[in-house]
């Protein structure tokens, strides 16, 4: 419960953060209207008032669509530039900074609000100076250097309401106000919330209203007068339902079910839990997800319901785990953000200063050209003699140079090379094998303390199987790997008849598919034979059709095919299945480890496709991947045919 209680607080925090981005689909479409007529009109200039809507739309598709931002701001961004306009390309960085932060790239996301900083400090504008610093103040507080939120908030306040912007001032003391909640300081709090209330009642902005309610009504839980918070946070959970906002549907819902564990209504508890859960599933908001699994948990061990408390359990510890991994990398991508922005300053300070260097030199170079023109004269014509004359030396020992100098780059390129690769595999060690066997030793000591029946031993053992299956399948992935990395797999080529190697590999998957109900194909022709290291090939295989039947749903169907190339027999596994969202494949392409889960909650880790790679390589052959998200996957590669290699 610790966890839900730290992310409730933070909930207030991420409102705040989309709350600006709350421009209704039909606002968006009106705005979208505006862009097409503009952009119809014979004399079509991008000019300061197209950018501004270009950047509302973007704004506006902040809780919708992260795809969308991205083009509209990108866009803007690019306009901007292109016509001078500093106050919107101050905006565009910082609306691009707001859909990094979205998506979870910490990095980007910072370097884009100091951008945005920089840009709008340069022109002088001070609501961009305030709207990137409280951007700021909101990161700040999600990793709890709360002190720094408050100041950087303040100071945007000052801003805000000298420059009579209510809106934003609103945001800013409800941005303190949060940071002293999780700093347990709640009377404070309350004092910042209750000056927000009558400007939101002023402006009769139904929205802030509503928000006011929430936040105070979750400090009231927290300082344990459960049944006032849960009273001001009703009225917010019906407001939302009105609305197509699904982040502040889904985290009122996780308030009210916080709120009544702890009064002890449990029927009501677990009711807003799984609301809130199933939007935090639609959202794919790992941190909400964890949030609401901990309560979940909770409540049934409050209620007696052992089973399903042991299932949510192990689902919290799966997603705990990672956004705990997500969380310590924020506070290390915040360091290496702030370095690459001081990096690039740097250099743009040392390029100025170098070109101030070179007009000096120019001016010197001018007075000085006639005496160093005659040195030159001299002292070449004694260096064309003594050149001349040790000229295959010098031409050995530059040789010799270049070819160490290659030799201790290689070694350097392979060194690094080495180090990531054990980085990786540890890592995968650490985390992915760590969690099954957590699941595992929690479901022995369970079953040590009580008896079940057996309709839950059924449930128990299924859940074991899955996961001493994945935990055989990495192991055995990552000593397959290992052992290729430490020059330990030797390439032995023999001849393999294709149709017959796909036929015994695909029967090692036909009970597992047909508990999926998928089916299984094999088009390779009989008479296709190739030539190749007949372990290396089965493991390749063995690994895209574990991957197949891992993201593929019932009804779909997986198939084995392969074709003669100009040079090569090109081998392809396809699916129907869930495909690949092209964030992931480039994890995949750029050779990442990732953590996924299958249609039926089965873990991958990627591993499996990294050895696939570099399988096929070492065949001298190639590995490449197709995939349409929704439409399914083609997984290709390459191996010698069997005329060629013996021709050769």
């Amino acid at each position: 419960m610790k966890g839900f209680v730290r992310a409730a607080v933070l909930a207030g925090i991420a409102l705040l953060q989309c709350w600006a981005a709350c421009a209704q689909p039909t606002d968006i479409a009106r705005l979208q209207q505006r862009i097409h007529e503009k952009e119809a009109k014979p004399n079509f200039t991008a000019d300061t008032a197209y950018i501004d809507i270009l950047d509302s739309v973007a704004f506006g598709y902040y809780r919708i669509s992260p795809d969308s931002l991205f083009l509209y701001s990108k866009k803007a961004l690019e306009y901007s530039k292109k016509a001078g306009y500093r106050r919107g390309e101050s905006n565009s960085l910082r609306i691009l900074g707001n859909g990094y932060r979205l998506i979870g790239d910490w990095v980007n996301m910072i370097f884009y609000y100091h951008e945005a900083l920089v840009s709008a400090e340069k022109t002088g504008d001070p609501i961009g100076i305030a709207k990137a610093s409280l951007n700021l103040a909101m990161f700040y507080a999600d990793i709890k250097k709360d002190e720094e939120a408050i100041v950087l908030s303040e100071k945007a306040g000052r801003i805000f309401e000298k420059m009579r912007d209510s809106l934003n001032f609103i945001k800013a003391l409800n941005t303190i106000a949060n940071s002293l909640v999780h700093l347990k300081k709640f009377d404070s709090a309350l004092i910042y919330y209750q000056q927000t209330l009558p400007l939101a009642l002023a402006m009769k902005n139904q929205y802030n209203i509503a928000l006011n309610h929430s936040l105070v009504g979750l400090t009231l839980i927290k300082m344990g007068r459960y049944k006032e918070g849960i009273a001001r946070i009703l009225p917010t959970a019906e407001y939302f339902r009105n609305t197509d906002d699904k982040i502040r549907k889904s985290y009122t819902a996780g308030m009210l079910a916080l709120g009544y564990y702890k009064a002890k209504d449990y029927p009501a508890a677990l009711r807003y839990a799984q609301q809130g859960l199933q939007l935090a599933i639609e959202l794919r908001s790992k941190s909400q997800i964890a949030d609401m699994y901990e309560v979940l948990t909770d409540i049934y061990e409050a209620r007696k319901d052992y089973p399903n408390a042991l299932h949510t359990s192990r689902l919290f510890k799966i997603y705990s785990d990672s956004v705990f991994n997500d969380d310590s990398r924020k506070a290390t991508d915040e360091l290496e953000a702030r370095y690459e922005y001081q990096q690039k300053e740097k250099l743009l300070k040392e390029e100025e200063a170098r070109k101030d260097q070179q007009h000096r030199d120019l001016v010197r170079k001018n007075q000085l050209e006639i005496y160093i023109g005659a040195l030159v004269i001299l002292f070449l014509s004694s260096l064309t003699f003594v050149l001349f004359r040790s000229r295959k030396l010098l031409k050995a020992k530059n040789e010799k140079i270049h070819n160490q100098k290659e030799e201790m780059e290689n070694l350097a390129v392979k060194l690094l090379l080495n180090n990531q690769q054990k980085d990786m595999l540890f890592g995968i060690i650490a985390h992915d094998l760590r969690s099954p066997l957590h699941s595992l030793n929690e479901m022995l000591a369970l079953m040590k303390e009580r008896s079940f029946t057996a309709a839950e031993m059924n449930t128990i053992i299924l859940e074991l199987r899955q996961d001493v299956d994945y935990s055989s399948e990495l192991v055995n992935n990552l000593l397959y790997w290992a052992s290729s990395q430490l020059d330990g797999l030797v390439v032995k080529p023999v001849e393999l008849p294709l149709r017959q190697l796909a036929d015994d590999t695909l029967n090692l998957f036909r009970k597992m598919a047909a508990e999926k109900n998928i089916q299984l194909k094999n088009e390779i022709a009989p008479s296709l034979a190739g030539h190749a290291d007949k372990n290396m090939i089965e493991v390749v295989i063995r690994n895209l059709l574990s991957n197949a039947v891992k993201f593929c749903r019932p009804g779909d169907t997986i198939s084995l095919e392969a074709e003669m190339s100009a040079d090569a027999i090109v081998i392809c596994v396809a699916d129907t299945g869930i495909g690949i969202e092209k964030p992931v494949l480039d994890k995949i392409i750029q050779k990442k480890s990732i953590t996924s889960f299958g249609t039926a909650r089965e873990r991958g880790t990627g591993l499996g496709l990294l050895l696939c790679r570099e399988f096929a390589e070492k065949n001298n052959g190639r590995f490449w991947i197709e995939s349409q998200p929704g439409k399914g996957s083609r997984f290709y590669f390459t191996i010698s045919a069997l005329t060629l290699a013996m021709s050769a």
